[in-house]
Formats: structure tokens, C-alpha cells, sequence
């Protein structure tokens, strides 16, 4: 967040750094509102969308609350799967189903590697665990959907063990920089405050068939909701070649200070929309 304000403050942007949960703010005094480190928004998912409703109604919200809606559940990579996008295999629990739609799911992931087990509605890894034996993965299943959230089921992509994540940071619709993120269920998951999971991050140089999917996920995007003023395309290497773990919309680190001149890109972007 300090390099984005200090891009703010030296472009002359008058800016301040609010919780969106904090309700003494009247959202009113701003022209814009960008969403950035909610972290906790999946603890409610219900009350952000309503404060983005009501900001919505006073301000400029970025990005949008169509968008926002979306984006924070994760059901929305069925779409992008649909679309064409080259998504992580993925199956979704609802809580209302029996133990017999998805045990077999979870026994076939586990025949050819690990199984990944996470909720739909999520953010920082918080509640995603990898798991090696069925007996767990139905202890996590089951917990979750005693506790009234969607369950998404993955299978755990050995390949980035080797080469990490890549994330892909656009601004205002245009590829911005790359990082790399070590893979955080390779060993054991530290999280951060209970908010989000440690991961070791680095600049990286994106690929062709990387900067390919990026650019295709975007045109969608852009097409389905007007520009993004920012996105992060998140893939997993695989066999078959690249793949979207994640369309990070609502609350991505963005690690500009890994991109020349990220910051700047950003704040000019936001200084447009005012």
C-alpha cells in the first residue's frame, strides 16, 4: 500500500487509506473508492456487497460492483471454463448435496495425485488445504459445508512445486508487470494475522502462452463488465501448459513495486476515471 500512496502523493492525488468495514466513514466525501486489501470480506461476504452497494450510490467504486459481485465467488471460473479460458479442473460441493456427489470425486482426484479443498468464498488461502488421504479431505469437506459454504474440489498441479505461480498484474485493461509466488500448500501454509497466506514473491518475466491467457481473460472481462481499473491473472503451470487458478479482481496484491513505473500506471489510471 505505501507505494501506491506515495505514487498518490507525488502525482498530487489526494488520497486516505479507510476500512471498508469501518462505519463511522462517510463514503460520500470521496470521488473515488478503489478496493484494495479487504482481506476479510469472506467473513461476510454478504455485508461487502452491501457496503459496495451503498458506496456505489455516493461514489465512484473501482472496481465496479458488478464486478466485485462476481469476482468473490469463485464459481465464476465455471464461466471462464465455458468462455474457453484454460481453468484448473474444478468441481463445486453445494451444502445441500449428499456425501455420494462428491466422495468419488475426491477418491478419482486422489488416484492421480493430491486433492486441493477450498470455499468458494474466499481470499488470502484462508480455509485451502492439500490433501494426501481421502479420510482428510472428507473431515475439511464436511466441515465446511456444516459451516453453509460451497466447497470447490482441484486437483493439486505437482508442476508447481518446481516453477512457483505466476501472477499476471494488468492496469486499466493493459498488461502491467509479473511476479512469481512460491507454491504455499508445498509445505506447510503460514498465515499472516488469520488473514492471508505468507508466500515468497519475486519479479518474473511472463511467457508468451502466459501473456496469451492474460490478454484473452481481459478481453472477456472487458467485455463482460467495461475495464478493470486493475486485475491479476493468477496460473499454475501444468502438462497440458498454463492454466487460471484465479482471476484476482476484488482484493489482489498487486506487487507494484516489482513493475517500473506500476504505481504511477495505477494512480494515472485512477486520476481518468475521476
Amino acid at each position: 500500500m505505501a507505494t501506491l500512496t506515495t505514487a498518490a502523493s507525488a502525482a498530487g492525488l489526494e488520497h486516505e487509506v479507510v476500512a471498508w468495514d469501518d462505519p463511522s466513514v462517510d463514503w460520500a466525501r470521496f470521488a473515488c473508492c478503489v478496493v484494495r486489501s479487504t482481506w476479510n470480506y469472506h467473513d461476510d461476504r454478504a455485508a461487502f456487497l452491501g457496503w459496495c452497494a451503498r458506496v456505489d450510490r455516493v461514489s465512484r467504486l473501482e472496481n465496479s460492483r458488478d464486478l466485485l459481485t462476481w469476482n468473490t465467488d469463485k464459481h465464476y471460473l465455471k464461466e471462464a471454463a465455458s468462455f474457453g479460458l484454460p481453468v484448473v479442473p474444478t468441481t463445486f460441493v453445494g451444502p445441500d448435496e449428499s456425501p455420494g456427489d462428491w466422495r468419488g470425486v475426491v477418491a478419482s482426484l486422489l488416484a492421480a495425485g493430491d486433492v486441493v479443498v477450498k470455499p468458494a468464498v474466499s481470499a488470502g488461502s484462508n480455509d485451502t488445504e492439500r490433501h494426501r488421504q481421502v479420510d482428510s479431505a472428507v473431515v475439511q469437506i464436511e466441515d465446511l459445508l456444516r459451516r453453509g459454504k460451497s466447497v470447490m474440489l482441484q486437483p493439486y498441479l505437482a508442476e508447481v512445486d518446481a516453477h512457483g505461480e505466476t501472477g499476471l498484474v494488468f492496469v486499466d485493461g493493459r498488461f502491467s508487470h509479473a511476479f512469481g509466488k512460491g507454491a504455499i500448500l508445498a509445505d506447510v501454509k503460514t498465515m499472516t494475522g488469520d488473514l492471508y497466506a505468507e508466500a515468497d514473491i519475486s519479479a518474473r518475466s511472463a511467457d508468451e502462452a502466459q501473456l496469451r491467457i492474460g490478454e484473452r481473460a481481459m478481453e472477456w472481462l472487458t467485455r463482460r463488465f467495461g475495464t478493470p481499473l486493475y486485475a491479476r491473472v493468477d496460473l499454475l503451470p501444468s502438462a497440458a501448459g498454463p492454466v487460471i487458478i484465479e482471476l484476482e479482481l476484488t482484493e489482489p496484491s498487486l506487487y507494484l513495486s516489482l513493475g517500473d513505473a506500476a504505481a504511477e500506471r495505477l494512480v494515472t489510471a485512477v486520476r481518468s476515471r475521476l
